[in-house]
């Protein structure tokens, strides 16, 4: 197998893995391995491709992390509370229950989204129409409760 694919699938498993951590770095180490790859595929020797991932990681992670970082962070003005993206946004938001949800599971509506919903506290059953909160979220399940 040519060099240039060992370069692509480092990239690619390094995006998905920083998929799920969020903090950017693994995504510029595969800045890197991208590099390292067009000098693969350009016919470069082993050494420079390695001098091209390390210089590429180093490059991405000084020079370009931050300014994607503030990015994704938005405005944090004093007087104004940083934004929540992901995950953390939709723990406290509202939520609408679209199926009754009880102990074995339910369906509610969060920003548009159907999620698999199951209630905070066992004994507790949420009819169709009712305004929820987001409490936690459990892999692609999340954990509502309602006040009373």
């Amino acid at each position: 197998m040519e060099p240039v694919f060992y370069w692509i699938i480092a990239a690619v498993i390094l995006g998905a893995i920083e998929l799920f951590t969020g903090t950017l770095v693994l995504a510029m180490v595969g800045v890197g391995a991208v590099l390292a790859g067009i000098g693969a595929s350009l016919g470069a020797p082993f050494w420079l491709q390695a001098i091209l991932f390390g210089a590429g990681s180093i490059a991405s992670i000084v020079g370009l992390r931050p300014f994607l970082k503030q990015a994704l962070e938005g405005d944090r003005g004093a007087d104004r509370a940083p934004s929540a993206f992901g995950m953390r946004a939709i723990e406290g938001a509202e939520a609408r229950v679209l199926t009754k949800v009880d102990v074995s599971g339910g369906l509610v509506e969060i920003h548009g989204d159907n999620w698999t919903a199951f209630p905070l506290e066992p004994d507790q059953v949420l009819e169709p129409g009712e305004s929820v909160t987001v409490v936690e979220i459990k892999g692609a399940t999340v954990i509502v409760w309602k006040q009373t």
